[in-house]
């Protein structure tokens, strides 16, 4: 398949122009230094004669931006490569969300594990313009008939990320319960191998696929942590996950795609090698 790939040199662009090329795709990059994302006419020529878009491109995170710009990038820069799918006949767009559109960092979660079917309303710019341009892409699918596949990894880590965290047993706890990320992450070759199986899998219509590892970041039991840091939020069904299981339910991922992380906590840099 030939394959728009926007924000190709970004923090996710070359695992997933790899990943993408490895698995036989003719990939095209989409980039600040090739292309504006805020110009519609110069996005929908770069879609032309493409089978599918990746669309990574974006202001990554608040700190990125003002808030005006985080909303009017991410939001237009979506609706741009949306309109021009549906001009130039592209029939599978796969869009970089977030866990952050589920109000994670924000607020304590409704429940765990956390599943996709958790509510959105985050209040955070960043994560506004993420569940926003998730509703966008799911209206979009109705309308058109385009597959749109939101892919929502949570904390992503790559091989600067996990230097970062080299020598810890767990990813540094914040002040407030609220802002506790779950101890939660997700190698950057398993998010760029999401982006491959959501490019490839058969008539996915609209879907939101949560993505993390199948462990949390951290060596103590996952009901421990959660028992110290979120007290109060129920479990799911009633039952505690066992041992280190990740506190994110990836099941649709798993089920719609295919897809299963291969790398853990315990088999990171300086602890083990990755999963093979």
């Amino acid at each position: 398949m030939k394959v728009l790939l926007t924000g190709d040199r970004g923090r996710l662009g070359p695992a997933a122009r790899d990943s993408l090329a490895g698995a036989g795709h003719e990939v095209s990059g989409f980039d600040v230094d090739r292309g504006d994302i805020l110009d519609a006419a110069a996005v929908r020529a770069a879609l032309r004669g493409m089978d599918a878009v990746v669309h990574l491109a974006g202001l990554a995170d608040d700190r990125a931006g003002a808030p005006e710009d985080v909303l009017t990038v991410n939001l237009l820069g979506t609706w741009n490569v949306l309109a021009g799918a549906q001009a130039e006949g592209v029939g599978r767009v796969v869009y970089a969300s977030s866990g952050k559109a589920l109000g994670m960092l924000e607020r304590e979660p409704d429940y765990l594990p956390v599943d996709d079917a958790h509510r959105g309303m985050p209040a955070r710019p960043y994560g506004l313009s993420k569940w926003l341009a998730e509703e966008m892409c799911e209206v979009f699918t109705a309308s058109t008939g385009i597959a749109t596949i939101c892919l929502r990894p949570v904390l992503v880590l790559d091989a600067e990320g996990y230097e970062r965290f080299a020598g810890v047993t767990e990813l540094p706890l914040p002040e407030t319960a609220a802002a506790w990320h779950l101890g939660v992450f997700v190698d950057v070759e398993d998010v760029a191998a999401a982006i491959v199986a959501s490019v490839e899998c058969p008539e996915p219509g609209h879907a939101r696929l949560l993505l993390c590892a199948d462990d949390i970041a951290s060596d103590r039991p996952s009901a421990e942590l959660a028992a110290e840091h979120l007290p109060t939020v129920p479990w799911r069904d009633g039952e505690q996950v066992a041992g280190r299981a990740a506190l994110i339910d990836c099941s649709a991922a798993k089920e719609l795609l295919g897809w299963k992380p291969k790398h853990g906590w315990l088999d990171r840099p300086g602890v083990r090698q990755h999963i093979a």
